[in-house]
């Protein structure tokens, strides 16, 4: 799939140009960067039947362990990336025709994609160990999937919990899954804390979820 300004695209078979895929992802990395497993989730996606672009908030480096991935999130242009999720978002949505968008995203990148669906352009969020403060949260209306790690040295579960009772309270449609065995990074398939089981199931009732808002369960 090619490069559309140093993001990864990629599209159902046939659909580019074509109009025939009315369903797009912005996919946003987590602090270890535009990883392979970050490409394949944009290629899965596509078989599933939806546009998906990621986009690269560090410019081509990538990291593979945590002291790396520290240095990156910490050197990372801040200030720039919404405007690069803000460009990748009208990307997609080009792209499909003016048709959903919903967001996918872990850690760092679930931070800048939540931010991003409080616009209130976002027809779901589907989003690995992030969390918005409770005044932000009350701010989102579409449909959100979270996936939480059992044990998270990031992110006290209280902070977890206050996101999701504001999303509650706010009317929100929620769904919370809490990964036994698992820590944070447990869905990343290029670092060692990867759980390959628990990622597996947590992979197919995202896929299930994107489908169900973006594409109404259309075949």
């Amino acid at each position: 799939m090619p490069d559309i300004d140093g993001s990864y695209l990629a599209e159902p078979a046939g659909a580019a140009g074509s109009g025939a895929a009315r369903g797009g992802v912005l996919v946003v990395h987590d602090w270890y960067g535009l990883l392979p497993h970050v490409r394949g989730a944009c290629d899965e996606l596509a078989e599933a039947g939806l546009v998906a672009l990621a986009p690269d908030l560090y410019d081509g480096r990538t990291a593979s362990n945590p002291e790396q991935a520290e240095a990156l999130a910490n050197a990372m242009d801040r200030a720039a990336a919404p405007g690069r999720v803000d460009e990748a978002v009208k990307t997609l949505r080009a792209r499909v025709d003016g048709g959903p968008v919903g967001v996918l995203a872990w850690s760092l990148g679930g931070s800048y994609a939540l931010d991003r669906a409080t616009a209130g352009d976002v027809d779901a969020a589907a989003i690995y160990y992030a969390f918005l403060e409770s005044d932000d949260a009350a701010r989102l209306r579409c449909p959100v999937l979270l996936h939480l790690a059992e044990t998270d040295e990031f992110d006290p579960p209280e902070y977890y919990e206050a996101f999701v009772a504001a999303l509650r309270v706010a009317g929100t449609q929620v769904e919370v899954h809490t990964w036994p065995g698992t820590e944070h990074s447990f869905a990343n398939r290029d670092v060692p804390l990867h759980t390959p089981e628990q990622a597996a199931e947590a992979w197919s009732i995202t896929v299930a979820f994107l489908r169900r808002h973006l594409l109404g369960g259309r075949p």
